[in-house]
């Protein structure tokens, strides 16, 4: 970060703190996080730059968010990058600016004044842990509840539906104008990360949101069609798989299915062709919750899990145990190991 750039901080933090007082009380989702909304609407306002990351295999929210914030910040006139460790999914390529996502490797965060997570309360899934530690301002905004926050201004918020809905209602509260392109992004981040609006997490709130966003120009029957509706050959060959692998445990109610990376080769699928999966073997009956294991690549195992609220399972505690987390819902985790079948039985075994 620019010297220079360093003295507007530290002198804009002082004439300003004084009028976070004009914040406080006022309602609604950020209502109790008035001072910092205000002191990360100051921070991005008086930057010149902006560093955008977020999660390893990018998901709808994580995108949308993203993207949303690139747009909002570039429309005032600044610099923005945005990074995930992962190339996008095809079914978010219809997303304005997703073109523009930097993968793999990431910009040098010390040249930029402000370093935003999006959508990860840990610099490990962004892939930023060991660069962004000392630079002097950064920003984590996430609906995902963590041990310990790695920011030093963070944003989260456990009762929002998705981290799109955050940036929404922190637009909102900001008086920051909301475009086509950026209502867009934010509504396939909300539609996506609610299960196309199925999910517990779609309150009344959310679905006039979503309208509101609507109105600004996003069409949801295009983001649903996208995300949820199109399917290509590979996508159905793996589902068929998933299917025709359903094992449900009568004693911990659980509904487990399995993909290997043979699977996912022979099918000329990827891990992205599977979303959804997981949803519908949690809609078995006597389900208490379901699990998917997917071995993406040669020795890595993605594990997802799901729930609902009248089941009385927290899968975030489950994915815990394998040092994952999430939602009580929706929760997911990574381990080391290939996929083995023996007699009928599937295990996971060391690489």
């Amino acid at each position: 970060m620019e010297q220079n750039t360093q003295k507007r901080f530290s002198a804009s933090w002082t004439n300003l703190v004084k009028r976070r007082e004009d914040w406080e009380g006022q309602s609604g989702l950020l209502g109790n996080l008035d001072l910092v909304v205000h002191d990360i609407h100051v921070s991005l306002k008086m930057a010149r730059s902006v560093l955008i990351g977020t999660h390893e295999h990018p998901d709808g929210d994580a995108l949308g968010s993203a993207l949303a914030l690139m747009h909002v910040l570039r429309l005032q006139g600044k610099e923005v990058a945005v990074f995930a460790p992962d190339p996008a999914p095809e079914m978010f390529k219809f997303l304005p600016g997703i073109e523009q996502v930097v993968y793999g490797v990431p910009p040098d965060p010390s040249l930029f004044d402000v370093v935003v997570l999006l959508d990860s309360t840990t610099t490990e899934r962004v892939r930023l842990d060991g660069l962004i530690e000392s630079h002097p301002l950064t920003i984590c905004i996430d609906h995902h509840v963590h041990d310990a926050y790695q920011c030093k201004l963070n944003l989260i918020v456990p009762e929002a539906a998705a981290t799109a809905h955050i940036l929404t209602e922190f637009f909102n509260k900001t008086n920051t104008p909301i475009t086509k392109d950026v209502a867009t992004c934010l509504l396939t981040g909300i539609f996506t990360d609610t299960g196309s609006f199925m999910h517990d997490s779609t309150s009344p709130e959310i679905l006039k949101l979503a309208a509101a966003l609507m109105g600004k120009g996003a069409r949801l029957s295009h983001i649903a069609h996208e995300t949820y509706q199109k399917k290509e050959l590979p996508g159905l060959k793996i589902w068929g798989r998933a299917l025709s692998r359903i094992m449900m445990n009568e004693k911990t109610g659980a509904t487990v299915s399995i993909i290997t990376a043979d699977d996912l080769a022979e099918c000329g699928a990827t891990l992205d062709d599977l979303s959804g999966v997981v949803n519908m073997l949690n809609t078995l009956p006597e389900t208490k919750f379901a699990l998917l294991l997917t071995e993406y690549e040669k020795g890595k195992i993605k594990g997802s899990l799901r729930s609902e609220p009248h089941k009385g399972v927290d899968v975030s505690a489950i994915a815990k145990k394998f040092g994952g987390g999430g939602h009580k819902l929706a929760a997911g985790f990574e381990v080391v190991g290939h996929l083995v079948e023996s007699d009928g039985q599937w295990r996971v075994v060391a690489p």
